[in-house]
């Protein structure tokens, strides 16, 4: 673990440097459900309890995953598992929940080569979007009606807010529904910038409201990395960043996104 400074107000992170590995060309993948609530976390009533979607992302080469804590908290623990790019069912171990933010931390016995690393400037600073950016992600929205099968999207951050304070949220334009809930934000390089949390039909000035005021193919928010990083620190999780910024093709952008997502699935008591 190497302990990097941090922008101003920013927390300092505590990461290993690790490249951020090309995906599997040709990429399929599972989704989330859907039933209007006050989160994008996807809903599903059986006669014994409610099964709920949600989407995790890897972020380190262990199996660990980050995902919405709206999404596990209510979980019975035994019944979290996460359908992992290439279709095999994991079961999954909750880590922490954050009481700051809208974030958890699962843990599954997966290595892998291929994750989600933050994005880092050359000195070891958190470099979160600064104004409009594109970015890309990858989520299960509405996994009902699309089969399960996973929606990869592409959108733009915009100046809202003060991204370098708490609760460091930023919003984008963006298609997302319920499901889509823990999906990784990244830029053009494959780097993440963010996780989405919540939606709005409208462009809501509060971030207290946001999962009040329902949820559209709008306004979509998101936590950026530096909530990714006081949640780790507290933690002690093991992020991984990337600091040598390159642009990538769409396409290799997309499948990567891809690539480090799961389905995820639990059952609420």
């Amino acid at each position: 673990m190497t302990r990097l400074p941090q922008a101003a107000g920013a927390v300092l992170v505590c990461v290993t440097i690790t490249l951020v590995t090309g995906p599997t060309n040709g990429c399929a993948a599972p989704d989330s459900a859907s039933t209007p609530t006050t989160s994008y976390a996807g809903k599903a009533k059986r006669s014994d309890g409610v099964v709920v979607f949600g989407t995790a992302f890897f972020y380190n080469e262990n199996g660990d995953m980050f995902t919405n804590r709206h999404v596990v908290e209510k979980c019975n623990p035994q019944s979290i598992r996460v359908r992992i790019y290439g279709g095999a069912w994991m079961p999954a171990t909750l880590i922490a929940m954050s009481d700051r933010f809208d974030l958890a931390a699962i843990a599954t016995a997966h290595h892998t080569d291929v994750f989600g690393a933050i994005r880092v400037t050359d000195d070891g600073h958190v470099l979160i979007p600064d104004g409009i950016e594109d970015i890309f992600s990858a989520g299960f929205s509405s996994p009902l009606e699309r089969n399960f099968k996973i929606t990869p999207t592409w959108g733009q951050v915009e100046a809202w807010g003060k991204p370098q304070e708490p609760p460091y949220i930023q919003r984008m334009r963006m298609d997302a529904y319920p499901g889509a809930s823990g999906s990784a934000v990244i830029d053009y390089a494959g780097l993440v910038v963010g996780i989405l949390f919540a939606g709005s039909i409208a462009p809501a000035a509060d971030p207290e409201n946001l999962r009040d005021v329902g949820y559209g193919d709008k306004w979509i928010y998101l936590y950026n990395t530096n909530a990714v990083v006081s949640f780790a620190n507290k933690h002690n999780l093991h992020l991984s960043a990337w600091s040598h910024w390159q642009r990538r093709d769409p396409g290799f952008i997309m499948g990567h996104a891809e690539a480090i997502s799961g389905l995820l699935v639990c059952e609420y008591p």
